[in-house]
This record gives structure tokens, C-alpha cells and sequence, in this order.
């Protein structure tokens, strides 16, 4: 320990209505250098910051010092540094800035950093996990749900490390401290005993596609439904699969992209898939004719419509030092004012002139050529209610009946995983375990012909 640095007392002054203090630090080169930090507008508190100070360059060789700074305030820091450019996705930086509303909205993001402790943020996410509620019991502020949480939780986290380090505004994450709550499993005593997720009979997805071919209108939306129907793709997923992706004579496509809408830049984007990585899917023969014939009817649009087709390119950019892939359309001008405003994004004349566009080649399309977005897959499920009212259709229940088609029939569980695109078997397990009365029916023959043979 330098004595210099040991013995210093340091000193405060005062400068129009506040107090200042100042010390000396040891520089990168070896020299020391007086410092003045503002205070407060009180002596006393200004002399005990002084003193915690040096307290800590003594035992620490750091000087953490927290000023006057609020929550909000290193939240605002923490973003600019830490998320803005970060690798998270759009709708991932999203989430966080809604959690941050949250935090700013409540008492705790007006706190002073060095008023900040364990039992305040435990209140905090109690509130949140729990709700609020008057004397009489009544809730006046609904709880929130674990995948919220969970997010809370990352974003508390990350603010008060950061404040660690690098800022050494404090010397500990208060977070380490706080507790992540259980909340209560409600189980209905009557009724089904087991909570299933949604999924349709094969009769069923056989109605909605009859239903569907015999519109003229609607029937662009059969072939999202089959190939979801037949691969358990995402919805984003069966929108950005193109051509090149799949192998005919192999049975197989690869999921390589997802389709989705940037709000922050006004156009669709195609991004990795869900779990960060590709994935190989294998389809039978019926998929396969279903797009021998979807490819022969696309080829004979595209020549019937000429130039009132519409093509589809991307092009890669650099927005902040991230990586975006935009996807711009050539239309003539004529189909502007019809082209439904959830599907039209950006014309190709909208495109950074000095990057090359690179053309794209949907599987899934009107007509015209009109790619179908996320968005179009929403309004499907209206469609369809309105010809099947009787279906309880969604289209993301089509990734769930694939699944459950293929643990009812007693297909390997880490060769779902590896279909389904889920980046850990629990997801998974945690989601199809729920056999159905035939596979249950297996298993207690197997445990009958178990016994049986014991006699």
C-alpha cells in the first residue's frame, strides 16, 4: 500500500449552494493528481462521502463513487453503452426497453444509486411477480408472467453490473441478494386433468383445406398451412423459405431464415431462426407433391403475370454496426394502392443504390407474386375461423399438431428436438409430454406383458 495513498485526508469546499470534495488518485504513469467530485448541499454528507471514498481506495485501491445519480439515469447509461449495438434482435432490445419502462414508472427509478438496496428491489419484483392489492383483498395491479420475469431479472442484472463494472458506481450487484418467486401453479380440481396445448385432428386440417382451395380469394393461404402442417416450421419460417432451401429429390429443406417486421426501420427483415442455427427437416411424399405442384403453378404466375408480377430481393446493410437483411420489392406501379399495407414494405427505388440487390425466390406467395408475411399468417387465422368457426385454428397450433403427431406415434424425443428447431431438449419435454390416452395405452401394455410374463 503507497502511503501517500494511505494517509491522504483530502478536504471539502463549499461553491455556491454545494459542497465539494477533493483527494488525489495515482495515474496510469505512477504520478498522482488532485480530483474535486461534487457533493451535496450539506457538509456533513459531503465529508461522509469523502471519507467512504477513501475508505475504499485504502482497502480496495478503487474509489467507487455513486454521486447523485438515479436508477434511471444509469439505466440511460447502461442502454447507450451496453444494448444499443448490441447483438440483440429488434424486438429482443424491445423487450428490454419495456422492462425499462416498468422500472422508470416506479419509485425505484427515481432512487438515488447508493439508496438502492436488496429490500427495495425484492419489494420491487414482488410487485411485479404478485401484483397489488387494496385492504379489502381486491387486485388493483395485475401480476405479471414468468417470461416477463425473466426478463426483469436480465435487465436488473445487467444494470447493476454494469454499475460494478466498468462504472464502479458500487462495489456489489444488490441483484445477487434477491430472490426470484414461485409463483402458485393453479390446478383446476374438476374438468381435464391435464393441460394439453392446442392442436388439430388430421380431419380437421383436411376441412380447412378444402375449405380454403375452393375460395378464390383465400386459397394462396393452403400452401403455409400444409408445409407448416407437414414440417412443424414457425410461422416467420415458413414465410422466409425459399426455393433454394429445398431438395426435392432428398425429401429435405433447410430452415436457414425467419421473416419478421422491423417497426424501428419500417420494413421486413429476414433474420436467423429462433434457436440462432439452421436445421435440416425431412418431409414425405405428400409435402413433396404438394410443392412439385405449387413450384409448376408459381413458374406458370410468374410468365402469366409478366411485368405485373412481383419479385423480391434483399440486401444486406450495416445499420450501427449491426448486420440487418432487408427485403425490398419490384411492383409495377399500378398494384401501389392495392397491395395490402401489412405485406407492401419497401420498393427496391427505397434501396442503398452503391449495394447490389439479391433476388429471392418465396416458396409461399399470392398469385402476383405478393410475398405473405407474418402478418398475412395472422389474418389466416381469421380466414379460417370464419369458414371453420368450429376449429379452434391458430397458425402456430400447426407446429404443436406435427409435434404431437410425432411423440403420439413414439418418435425419438431428441429427434423431435432437432425437427421443432428447440435449442434444448426440456423445451421440448416440457411441451409434449403430455401423452395422449393411445400412447399412454402402450405403456400399460408394456407394463401388462411385463407382468405377465412373470406368472
Amino acid at each position: 500500500m503507497n502511503n501517500t495513498q494511505s494517509l491522504q485526508k483530502g478536504s471539502v469546499r463549499k461553491k455556491g449552494n454545494l459542497w465539494y470534495y477533493r483527494l488525489r488518485t495515482e495515474e496510469p504513469d505512477g504520478t498522482w493528481k488532485m480530483h474535486e467530485y461534487k457533493g451535496t448541499t450539506s457538509k456533513r454528507e459531503t465529508q461522509a462521502i469523502l471519507e467512504e471514498a477513501l475508505r475504499d481506495l485504502r482497502e480496495e485501491g478503487i474509489m467507487f463513487r455513486t454521486g447523485n445519480i438515479t436508477v434511471s439515469q444509469l439505466y440511460d447509461l447502461w442502454w447507450k453503452d451496453e444494448i444499443e449495438n448490441s447483438v440483440l434482435t429488434v424486438n429482443g432490445r424491445k423487450d428490454y426497453a419495456n422492462v425499462i419502462r416498468h422500472i422508470k414508472e416506479h419509485e425505484l427509478g427515481s432512487t438515488l444509486l447508493k439508496d438502492v438496496s436488496c429490500e427495495l428491489l425484492q419489494a420491487y419484483v414482488d410487485l411485479k411477480y404478485y401484483g397489488e392489492y387494496d385492504t379489502n383483498g381486491k387486485q388493483i395491479k395485475h401480476a405479471y408472467s414468468q417470461s416477463h420475469m425473466r426478463k426483469q431479472f436480465v435487465v436488473l442484472n445487467g444494470i447493476f453490473k454494469y454499475a460494478v463494472f466498468p462504472k464502479r458506481f458500487i462495489k456489489e450487484n444488490p441483484m445477487f441478494y434477491v430472490k426470484r418467486r414461485k409463483k402458485e401453479q393453479r390446478v383446476s380440481l374438476f374438468g381435464d386433468a391435464v393441460e394439453k396445448v392446442a392442436t388439430i385432428t388430421h380431419s380437421e386440417y383436411e376441412k380447412i383445406i378444402d375449405a380454403l382451395s375452393k375460395s378464390e380469394r383465400d386459397s394462396y393461404l393452403v400452401l403455409p398451412i400444409q408445409i407448416a402442417y407437414h414440417t412443424g416450421m414457425r410461422a416467420g419460417e415458413v414465410c422466409g423459405l425459399s426455393w433454394e432451401d429445398i431438395d426435392l429429390s432428398q425429401r429435405q429443406l433447410i430452415v436457414r431464415r425467419s421473416m419478421y417486421y422491423n417497426s424501428d426501420a419500417k420494413c421486413w427483415e429476414l433474420k436467423v431462426p429462433k434457436n440462432g442455427k439452421s436445421r435440416i427437416i425431412d418431409f414425405g411424399d405428400t409435402l413433396a407433391q404438394i410443392l412439385m405442384v405449387a413450384k409448376i403453378k408459381q413458374t406458370k404466375n410468374r410468365n402469366d403475370y409478366g411485368d405485373l408480377y412481383e419479385r423480391h430481393f434483399y440486401q444486406n446493410v450495416e445499420i450501427k454496426g449491426k448486420a440487418y437483411t432487408q427485403i425490398y420489392t419490384k411492383r409495377s406501379s399500378s398494384l401501389e394502392a392495392v397491395s395490402s399495407r401489412a405485406t407492401q414494405g419497401r420498393t427496391i427505388d427505397m434501396a442503398d443504390a452503391s449495394m447490389p440487390l439479391l433476388p429471392l425466390d418465396f416458396v409461399c406467395s399470392k398469385d402476383n407474386g405478393e410475398m405473405l408475411t407474418t402478418q398475412t399468417l395472422k389474418w389466416c387465422n381469421k380466414v379460417v375461423h370464419d369458414f371453420c368457426p368450429d376449429i379452434p385454428f391458430h397458425f402456430h397450433c400447426l407446429r404443436h399438431t406435427y409435434a404431437t403427431t410425432l411423440v403420439t406415434a413414439g418418435a425419438n424425443m431428441k429427434d423431435v428436438q432437432e425437427l421443432m428447431g428447440h435449442s434444448d431438449i426440456k423445451i421440448t419435454l416440457n411441451t409434449y409430454s403430455h401423452v395422449t390416452l393411445e400412447s399412454r395405452r402402450k405403456a400399460i401394455d408394456i407394463f401388462e406383458n411385463a407382468i405377465a410374463s412373470m406368472r
